[in-house]
């Protein structure tokens, strides 16, 4: 069964906006040649830059299940434009800060909602296929941008601000054409703004109480620690071995386009298994891969490591999506995913950092076996997943409304 229309518009809109957003490290390229902060400023801006992130996992998810997920991504994208165009203007370190913080948060507070409308808009036979044609656009709109944001940044700095709030704006058009969320039922709707937080704060608290989600949420934490690596350790270590950063940019590159060509073929290649298989396959072919650069020394024994991991990349994105909406009750999908990416995104925060602290102090060997042993450790706790409770799909509690993804998916056909 095709896709609907509507899952297409918000693909669109979502590439549009990865390929316009300027990535950390350029932002900080540009506050530093402009000379508007310090070099020893820069982890701030960083540090508060990864804080937003962070916490709109959790905020996003939960304002995705109050106000429709629709509503959340159309709403973010004036503000992202906004923040955009005041970072041009902006010479004070303190407003500078202020602005990471804040463009930050809204540069990932649309990813549980864009999970919760894949949700919406299709039938739940089909999100995987959904969502890993989703991750696709991601990656095409995330590889793309830094070669934009290089290119703008010695031609027309300003220009990438600029570029940036085009992005957000076309994203939000493109996603205001996607049918409205349906409002949700008198008897389920906020009284007031006090009723409307506390049912906020009980969907964000709501996935850590369900022992088989806590499991998964400490495990994904863990997994993001060994992944992020590939932002930090990684391309130093491979700089240390040798490697140009044309050559480093190709092995990165290698992970880009190999997620690209295989994410689409994921559902079809794990249809069969059971729920946490994929996930202790893409654990395994993570710790093996990051493991294995214990032994590279040059490009190619990089590459073949990169390959490695990256099959675990695509097997894991798409089927760990799936399985939190697989287990999220209705109405609650955003903040279900919200606690998905707020458990990847503290990652950034401690794994990063942490990594990088074990190899200046013991070298990157030590590194890369610590990392295969937590690596090993992770997948056993997926493979130990079904012994938990709330790891079996609960039925889908009857309604008396119409199925949102069939009234979607007759009106955008």
């Amino acid at each position: 069964m095709a896709l609907p229309k509507a899952f297409w518009l918000l693909w669109c809109g979502q590439t549009v906006s990865r390929l316009g957003t300027l990535a950390p490290a350029f932002l900080v390229l540009y506050l530093e040649q402009n000379g508007l902060v310090a070099s020893g400023t820069t982890p701030l801006v960083v540090g508060l830059f990864g804080a937003g992130v962070v916490l709109s996992g959790l905020v996003g998810g939960a304002v995705a299940d109050l106000i429709g997920p629709r509503r959340t991504i159309v709403a973010a994208q004036p503000f992202t434009a906004a923040t955009a165009l005041l970072f041009a203007v902006a010479d004070n370190v303190a407003a500078l800060c202020a602005l990471s913080l804040i463009t930050g948060f809204l540069s990932a507070v649309d990813r549980p909602a864009g999970a919760g409308l894949i949700s919406a808009i299709v039938p739940p036979e089909q999100f995987s296929k959904a969502y890993s044609l989703f991750l696709v656009g991601f990656n095409i709109g995330m590889s793309l941008s830094p070669v934009l944001s290089g290119f703008l940044l010695e031609v027309s700095p300003g220009a990438l601000f600029v570029v940036w709030a085009v992005s957000s704006l076309l994203y939000a058009a493109l996603v205001f054409a996607v049918p409205a969320d349906p409002l949700p039922r008198t008897a389920d709707r906020p009284g007031g703004l006090s009723a409307a937080l506390g049912s906020a704060a009980r969907g964000i608290a709501e996935p850590f109480r369900t022992p088989v989600l806590v499991a998964f949420l400490l495990l994904t934490f863990l997994l993001a620690c060994i992944y992020l690596q590939v932002n930090s350790a990684l391309p130093l270590d491979m700089r240390d071995s040798g490697l140009t950063a044309g050559g480093i940019g190709f092995v990165l590159a290698v992970n880009a386009v190999l997620s690209v060509l295989l994410l689409p073929l994921v559902p079809r290649l794990v249809g069969g298994l059971r729920p946490h298989v994929p996930l202790v396959l893409a654990a395994a072919f993570m710790a093996v891969g990051f493991g294995a650069n214990v032994l590279a020394g040059g490009m190619v024994s990089f590459t073949l490591a990169t390959v490695v991991w990256t099959l675990g990349e695509v097997l894991w994105a798409p089927m760990s999506a799936t399985f939190i909406a697989d287990r999220a009750p209705a109405g609650r999908s955003g903040s279900y995913q919200g606690s998905y990416f707020f458990a990847w995104n503290a990652a950034f925060v401690v794994g990063s950092p942490a990594g990088l602290a074990l190899a200046h102090a013991h070298g990157y060997g030590a590194l890369w076996l610590s990392v295969l042993g937590l690596g090993c450790a992770v997948t056993l706790g997926f493979a130990l997943l079904p012994r938990l409770a709330g790891f079996t799909k609960a039925p889908a509690p009857p309604t008396d409304r119409p199925d949102t993804a069939e009234e979607l998916t007759r009106e955008t056909r």
